[in-house]
């Protein structure tokens, strides 16, 4: 068995390779489900647990339920994504003030939340109708980790502290933060290698 020699958190997506994969989606459900995994850095589990009265439109936050029934409040940043949840909570679930975000399709009085794998199936598809292939080595779809892992990357990127990555990614130890993203991306690695290295080898 090949062992891997880098760390998946080294991997991500791009701003740009995210707006493709949320313009790939044919449903609002779906769009805001990879809007709250990628802009939000929420977990898979996270996002299929939200309920309505969760959601403060007004400061723009989500109480979230995390790891070890810990909750936090996540920030909504993307103006659209708030307009994109208005709409959803408006149209789609017909105006209801409590509930699961996305309830279960199985579950027709809505006390169910959508399965985890169902999410999973959602962000792949649009990632095949993207054309866009998981940029971990060993993966081949887009699934909601990478999503969490290019939010973080993005943050990162645009010169936000590891303590507000931190905070944003729920983790409860500055030490996992620092482990996963304390370090270069690849692509980060790869610019160096070409702008100090060049073609000294050549």
């Amino acid at each position: 068995m090949v062992q891997k020699s880098h760390s998946r958190s080294q991997f991500h997506l791009t701003e740009d390779q995210i707006r493709q994969l949320v313009k790939h989606t044919d449903k609002l459900r779906d769009k805001v489900i990879i809007k709250l995994l990628a802009y939000c850095g929420l977990r898979r589990f996270e996002v299929a647990k939200i309920k309505i009265e969760d959601i403060d439109f007004e400061t723009k936050k989500i109480q979230i339920k995390g790891k070890k029934e810990i909750h936090r409040l996540a920030t909504i940043f993307s103006d659209q994504l708030l307009e994109d949840l208005k709409i959803y909570t408006q149209y789609v679930l017909q105006g209801k003030k409590s509930g699961y975000l996305f309830p279960s399709v199985s579950s027709l009085n809505g006390e169910g939340f959508i399965a985890p794998t169902q999410i999973n199936r959602i962000v792949a598809k649009a990632g095949k109708r993207a054309q866009l292939h998981n940029p971990i080595p060993e993966l081949k779809n887009i699934n909601p980790h990478i999503l969490r892992h290019s939010c973080a990357r993005i943050l990162k990127d645009r010169g936000l502290s590891l303590e507000v990555v931190q905070r944003v990614l729920g983790h409860l130890s500055f030490k996992t933060t620092m482990d996963l993203y304390g370090t270069k991306s690849i692509g980060e690695m790869d610019d160096e290698l070409r702008e100090k290295v060049g073609d000294v080898f050549g």
